[in-house]
């Protein structure tokens, strides 16, 4: 009997473990367009890629592929970089570098949230009435508008992962600490791309099978023990 309950409590905690893998496989899928966003890894990945399985939340951060669209608001950010944005949640990070500009020559994100320079509070206004005027943004995130360096992008690297907490929209925030200002050798940004998700389709709908064939697997095991306490059970009355 003891066995069995054994047997039932596994059992129901592989049931346990697929339900939160689908979950977490089904909002990657559902990200695939969402531009910037890193995937989950679900807890079969988690196993095979740490010592130490504990860990709240792992995120994959290897890169999307960088699309070409021609926007010079649009930005990509390689290696270890992220954007600062500025939110009525406080600081967020995100690799969604699909900005514009305000009527009042601010840049932000398609929320509305403003982007962090280094010089405070951008407004490029003065510089864009003038149409000659090209905005240019370097690879360290230098702003320069026709001949005149503006100011520039503020730029963050992740310290440590554990204390992130993933916000709507594919950004990070770290009520914690977790995150600090990056140097030029840890980033590199391309004008006019965008970064896109980095979930691989194929691979998640592999995934997903798998971890509906294991959940069935053990519903039928949890199954067949059920059946087998309740004959134990009838068996001891006699």
């Amino acid at each position: 009997m003891v066995n069995g309950l054994s047997q039932l409590y596994r059992a129901a905690n592989v049931m346990h473990n697929k339900m939160t893998d689908i979950s977490i496989t089904a909002n990657n899928l559902a990200n695939i367009d969402t531009i910037g966003y890193k995937r989950e890894l679900p807890f079969a990945e988690v196993l095979s890629r740490l010592k130490n399985p504990q860990v709240k939340q792992i995120t994959d951060f290897s890169e999307g592929e960088f699309i070409q669209t021609g926007n010079p608001l649009d930005l990509a950010i390689s290696k270890n970089g992220f954007f600062m944005i500025k939110t009525d949640k406080g600081v967020q990070l995100t690799k969604n570098g699909h900005f514009k500009l305000t009527e009042d020559g601010g840049i932000v994100d398609t929320k509305g949230n403003p982007v962090i320079t280094e010089g405070g509070d951008l407004n490029l206004l003065e510089y864009t009435l003038n149409k000659n005027n090209k905005i240019k943004i370097s690879k360290e995130g230098e702003i320069t508008v026709g001949k005149e360096v503006v100011d520039q992008l503020k730029i963050a690297k992740i310290d440590d992962p554990t204390t992130m907490v993933r916000e709507n929209g594919g950004n990070f925030s770290f009520p914690n600490g977790g995150y600090s200002e990056a140097s030029e050798d840890d980033y590199e940004i391309e004008q006019g791309y965008l970064e896109g998700s980095n979930t691989n389709a194929i691979l998640e709908m592999e995934q997903m099978i798998s971890m509906n064939k294991e959940y069935e697997t053990a519903q039928k095991i949890i199954k067949a023990i059920d059946q087998q306490l309740a004959m134990a059970k009838e068996i001891g009355k006699v």
